[in-house]
């Protein structure tokens, strides 16, 4: 099978590369964080130290507890949504090493830089929306998210089960993907670049520290089962938060799942057509949704540059719109959070169907 390939880009994206850069030059303002992003980042970790120390140092009951393990879910989360992202993607700050320092934030919430950004920059920002490509339709025949793939009978209630699941994307990670995958190099059907032996290391020493604050630091002071269930509890509100959010953008009917020519390897549309026409942005006018995901509702403005922090989406939503209108190209937007969300439940309900009842 041959390599799957974009064909060569158009106007569209050169006038849309130029406008964003004039808007740089006229506003005088750097493509990588600035103040309101330095203080969003101080108030995040403040957050989350915060809460950590008030559930294993000071909540004195169970409930208690769960309330604060409810907060340090939403320090990860925010962390997720805010720092993270952006630092991965090279976006944070003009230089790499606080890109760098920044993005271990993810190891910091038991995650994996090294593979998040091969796993999202390179598979999921390159091939979206593509089956068996993009690594985030992928969940082993569990659900349907695609209309390429194969219909299972137990999709006909995915609508109902794929939120449990959804909860289940963080702890997944640290207790079996993660390792999964840096004990065998791949991604899926991709092959990873050859793992450092540093780099290894790094993965090592980050999660044996994540274990012990979360896990062995509580168990000098609250009883086994509190421990657990509080981890539980933390995992649970943050991965079913990022999941939702991150599908929102993508597994709905309004976005499209193109399939490569099975003889030329190509993909019927240039990259950047093709991250518009497979990505939909959501509650763009909600500032304060905007804040707490970190520009993430923000979606097709984040595709077309990831590279530019997060800060700066809601300016370059107008030019993103202006330029698509310009070039008849389909730019999808949910006017709320709401509205994507019933958008994505009704996807799942109609890829559960048995695919000849769709077609009918």
């Amino acid at each position: 099978m041959n390599r799957t390939t974009f064909p060569s880009g158009g106007a569209f994206y050169q006038t849309l590369k130029q406008r964003v850069d004039e808007y740089f030059q006229i506003t005088k303002k750097k493509k990588s964080g600035n103040l309101s992003m330095y203080v969003k980042t101080a108030i995040i970790l403040g957050w989350l130290a915060a809460s950590y120390v008030l559930l294993v140092f000071f909540s004195a009951s169970f409930i208690m507890a769960l309330i604060t393990a409810f907060f340090v879910a939403q320090g990860f989360v925010l962390v997720g949504f805010n720092i993270m992202h952006d630092a991965n993607h090279g976006s944070y700050s003009e230089k790499k090493f606080v890109n760098r320092i920044m993005g271990w934030t993810l190891d910091l919430i038991g995650g994996s830089s090294q593979l998040w950004k091969q796993k999202h920059n390179v598979l999921h920002h390159t091939y979206t929306n593509v089956s068996d490509l993009d690594d985030d339709l992928d969940t082993g025949g569990l659900l349907r998210l695609s209309p390429s793939q194969e219909w299972k009978p137990w999709h006909r209630m995915q609508q109902w089960y794929a939120f449990p699941l959804y909860s289940l994307l963080t702890i997944s990670w640290l207790t079996f993907y993660d390792f999964q995958k840096l004990i065998t190099g791949r991604i899926g059907s991709h092959k990873m670049p050859q793992t450092l032996v540093r780099d290894k290391l790094f993965f090592l020493l980050t999660k044996v520290f994540y274990f012990t604050y979360t896990i062995v630091i509580p168990l000098f002071f609250h009883p086994v089962l509190y421990v657990l269930l509080a981890f539980l509890a933390i995992h649970i509100v943050t991965g079913i938060t990022l999941a939702v959010v991150f599908q929102l953008a993508h597994t709905t009917a309004a976005t499209d799942f193109p399939e490569a020519d099975s003889e030329s390897g190509k993909l019927p549309e240039d990259w950047a057509t093709h991250q518009v026409h497979t990505t939909a942005d959501f509650a763009p006018g909600n500032r304060i949704l905007g804040w707490y995901l970190g520009g993430l509702n923000y979606q097709v403005e984040h595709h077309l540059f990831s590279r530019i922090c997060h800060v700066h989406y809601p300016a370059l939503s107008r030019i993103v719109k202006k330029t698509c209108e310009e070039y008849s190209i389909a730019y999808r937007a949910f006017p709320s959070m709401r509205s994507a969300f019933v958008a994505h439940w009704k996807f799942l309900r109609d890829l559960g169907r048995p695919p000849a009842a769709t077609a009918g």
